[in-house]
């Protein structure tokens, strides 16, 4: 079949006449106000836009899928498509390829855009202002400046910036004389006259070009599928949209989800946002939600469209309140264990402890503690770093009897001892040897070290208080002047920066404490001036009580806390040191 064409100022009555609607398979609308700019800046240069791709379905086979509606108010915080709840009475056109432009489309002649203003607070609602579409009718009229505006800023006008409402085009005939508009905008504001008269030229420029545009009957190029059944449009959804690069793989993966299952997207969206928390506090994301729900289900761990056949997906449906609660919990788990987006490295460090939730483990204080362990292991080892698949199907092996039908776990209450030598693809492990530990005393401030902090200070309230990665001996005396001051070569200088965000010289401190009191003040005045006593901070610390604390002696003190450390670590993680193996062998 040949492509067709229509006009813009058609597509959007139509939209709005309930004509087009989305399947479930598309994503969310994602475009910033840039990329809408730039399409109808490619509009006004009669650059391609690029073709779409429709679906036609009857009325009583559309009654059988899910579609939503068209977004016609976007907001940056919380903007979802409605679910369509009512019986089709016409046919129905979906849209398979092209959503993010003919949105854009129609929130920009339609609807508004409320992003956050810059420096905002997320969390208020006049952080997010309502802007529509405007063009400058003034200024170089080689230039199409096309702007998101608050009404308040349109108004605002002088010989270089006339803004006039794109939408306000769609009410003009096909064929107005532009000169109408400007009289009428005359009418309208009579102050305006002036300017309009002295730029007039210009102005009638754009607007011929404008009203054009909209109305041009073979813009839009299209070419429409009828009447053929999920399955088939999937496959050709997945081949439009797996060679381009505007769907990552997780998109076209969580399309198929959503496209065997009715209010799949509300569900997931739901979830995604309780485990996130109202503070955002976590990122989990749709890719983490899909791959875990595969992990809980038992599924393959193969992250392709094939695993998420109609089976796979049945089994997520029908056991959603199920991953919803293990879920759910192990959002809250890790909250009272201190972790949020910038400390966990990596999401999937809470889909092993979640799969032991949703099998029925026993959670009390022991196992909590056991159950820390794991994530803070795996993400120390960098489990998850390249083929999270394959780690993925090692961790659930290691939790489960495969020997017996529905997998129950191995062991009802979670131990990380016998756990710990789970055998992982790539030769990777949980378990922590000497060298491991080796490194970890030159890790950097960051969510590694957090992890090994954590487990430095564990008696602190993580889930309660905020506490910093805070340099023990501050960044500010590592100023290249400041070392040059005491004697130091460019080389020693060059090495004790380096040593300088090194987990030896820091410490968990709470963060009011860190940013008011302490921040950068050296740290022999600081163990002076502060409320604790000197013996506790240096016992509490791993600090040698003789350890001189002045800047001059930073590189003792920081190979003598080091060593401290390092044998602190070797207990915490079971680890027999290098020498103690050899005498046992002996």
């Amino acid at each position: 079949m040949a492509y067709s064409s229509l006009s813009i100022k058609q597509l959007i009555t139509d939209i709005s006449d309930n004509k087009y609607y989305l399947p479930a398979i598309q994503r969310k609308f994602v475009w910033g106000e840039e990329k809408i700019c730039n399409l109808f800046d490619s509009i006004m240069r009669d650059y391609p836009i690029g073709t779409v791709l429709f679906w036609d379905l009857a009325a009583e086979k559309a009654d059988q899928y899910t579609f939503y509606e068209f977004l016609k108010n976007y907001h940056e915080r919380d903007s979802k498509n409605e679910l369509v709840r009512k019986d089709f009475t016409q046919e129905v056109r979906g849209v398979l390829d092209g959503q993010q432009r003919i949105s854009s489309l129609y929130i920009a002649l339609q609807g508004v855009y409320c992003s956050k203003r810059k420096y905002a607070k997320k969390a208020t609602n006049n952080a997010y202002p309502e802007r529509q579409l405007y063009l400058n009718l003034f200024g170089d009229e080689q230039t199409y400046d096309f702007k998101f505006l608050e009404q308040k800023d349109a108004l605002i006008k002088d010989d270089a910036n006339y803004f006039y409402l794109v939408r306000d085009i769609l009410k003009q005939a096909k064929d107005v004389d532009p000169q109408d508009i400007l009289e009428e905008l005359e009418i309208n504001a009579p102050a305006d006259a002036d300017l309009l008269k002295r730029n007039g030229r210009v102005a009638r420029k754009k607007l011929f070009l404008l009203a054009k545009k909209l109305n041009q009957d073979e813009l839009i190029n299209y070419f429409k599928i009828v009447d053929k059944d999920l399955d088939e449009i999937l496959d050709i959804f997945v081949r439009v949209n797996s060679g381009g690069t505007i769907l990552s793989k997780s998109d076209l993966l969580f399309s198929t989800l959503v496209a065997h299952w009715e209010d799949g997207r509300e569900q997931i969206e739901q979830l995604i946002e309780s485990m996130n928390g109202e503070d955002s506090l976590f990122n989990f994301n749709t890719d983490f939600l899909m791959r875990t729900c595969l992990f809980l289900v038992d599924a393959p761990m193969s992250f392709k469209v094939q695993t998420f056949d109609k089976n796979n997906i049945a089994k997520i449906r029908d056991n959603w309140e199920a991953i919803v609660k293990a879920l759910t919990q192990t959002s809250s788990m890790l909250r009272e264990f201190g972790f949020n987006k910038t400390r966990l490295s990596s999401n999937y460090a809470a889909t092993p402890i979640a799969y032991y939730l949703y099998k029925g483990g026993k959670v009390d204080k022991e196992s909590k503690v056991e159950l820390r362990k794991l994530v803070v292991n795996s993400l120390l080892k960098q489990v998850y770093s390249g083929q999270a698949d394959s780690a993925l199907s090692g961790l659930r092996d290691g939790l489960r009897d495969r020997s017996t039908e529905g997998f129950p776990l191995k062991e009802s209450c979670f131990s990380f001892s016998s756990y710990q030598h789970t055998k992982l693809a790539g030769g990777k492990r949980l378990s922590i040897d000497s060298d491991d530990i080796e490194d970890f005393l030159e890790y950097k401030k960051g969510s590694f070290c957090f992890s090994l902090l954590s487990v430095l200070y564990p008696d602190l309230q993580l889930d309660q208080i905020s506490f910093h990665q805070d340099h023990m001996h501050p960044h500010s005396g590592f100023k290249t002047s400041a070392l040059s001051a005491l004697g130091l070569t460019p080389e020693e200088i060059s090495h004790w920066q380096n040593l300088r965000d090194q987990l030896p010289n820091l410490q968990l401190l709470e963060g009011q404490e860190n940013s008011g009191n302490k921040n950068a003040m050296p740290l022999e005045n600081w163990v002076v001036v502060s409320e604790t006593d000197e013996q506790y901070y240096r016992q509490r610390n791993y600090i040698p009580a003789e350890q001189s604390l002045k800047l001059e002696d930073f590189e003792q003190f920081f190979e003598t806390r080091k060593q401290l450390l390092r044998k602190q670590l070797h207990q915490i993680f079971d680890v027999v040191l290098h020498n103690e193996a050899a005498e046992l062998t002996e």
